[in-house]
């Protein structure tokens, strides 16, 4: 499985693997995918103007057997007073900065999952995944917030014939920008997926996120897609987010690519 960004780059964790492919089996040998898309949110975080930021990122995938390793390069435009920094699962309420009206290379990201192949497979399925943020973009014009972030995280879902309760437990240490001091954050994501036929899937989560900063509340999202299997190699998934709180864009969208070689 491979998870998603949190600003709603990518999707949960379940979704992609389950449009895929009808039987969720390991494969044997090591299989290549590129992945892209388009992401645009909105919002005014609490503060008195609102934030754009498009985001489009690009994603080179290795699997083979429980391991599947993936770099995403990002391209981002931010528009708004300051309060937000960075995108993707970078991006951060801090508050009290100058107005950003930008765009360029976003902070690179490097990913690694592990299936657990000891977990029972009557109880589910259960992937241990790792990342870490480099951070390429430049924080000088409010793109990123320029240290190294980390993150541990636990994806769970259990087929129970076309429908998928599926859950993500994540713990995010964050680097601290120049003049800010940015708390470490717990992850907890809910949700289902039900497989309409073979080539259509559909889903929603509810997301939830510790404040990284006293600037903002908790972000608290309610997440809904739809992935639909073009050919064995080519799928497309058209997706919407709502914030709940002012910790969360109030409304943003997109569309994801996944390509199999």
């Amino acid at each position: 499985m491979q998870n998603k960004f949190i600003k709603k780059a990518w999707l949960p964790a379940a979704a992609v693997a389950l449009v895929a492919q009808p039987v969720l089996a390991e494969e044997e040998q090591g299989q290549w995918s590129f992945t892209s898309g388009i992401d645009y949110s909105t919002g005014d975080y609490g503060d008195e103007g609102d934030t754009d930021i498009l985001f489009v990122p690009f994603s080179l995938g290795y699997s083979q057997g429980p391991w599947a390793a993936k770099v995403t390069v990002p391209w981002v435009q931010i528009k708004g007073p300051g309060s937000v920094i960075g995108g993707g699962d970078g991006g951060v309420v801090v508050g009290g900065a100058e107005a950003i009206d930008d765009s360029g290379l976003g902070d690179i990201w490097a990913q690694l999952t592990y299936s657990l192949e000891s977990f029972p497979a009557d109880y589910g399925y259960l992937d241990l995944v790792g990342k870490v943020k480099f951070p390429t973009a430049d924080e000088d014009k409010g793109l990123g917030t320029g240290e190294f972030d980390y993150t541990l995280q636990v994806d769970y879902f259990k087929p129970l014939g076309k429908l998928t309760p599926m859950a993500t437990v994540a713990y995010k240490i964050k680097g601290d920008p120049e003049g800010s001091e940015l708390d470490n954050v717990f992850f907890l994501s809910a949700g289902a997926d039900y497989r309409l036929n073979e080539t259509i899937n559909l889903g929603a989560t509810l997301d939830w996120q510790d404040a990284s900063s006293s600037a903002s509340d908790d972000s608290l999202e309610i997440f809904n897609y739809l992935g639909y299997k073009v050919n064995d190699a080519n799928l497309l998934t058209f997706y919407s987010y709502i914030g709940l709180s002012d910790g969360s864009p109030d409304i943003g969208g997109g569309i994801q690519w996944k390509y199999s070689f």
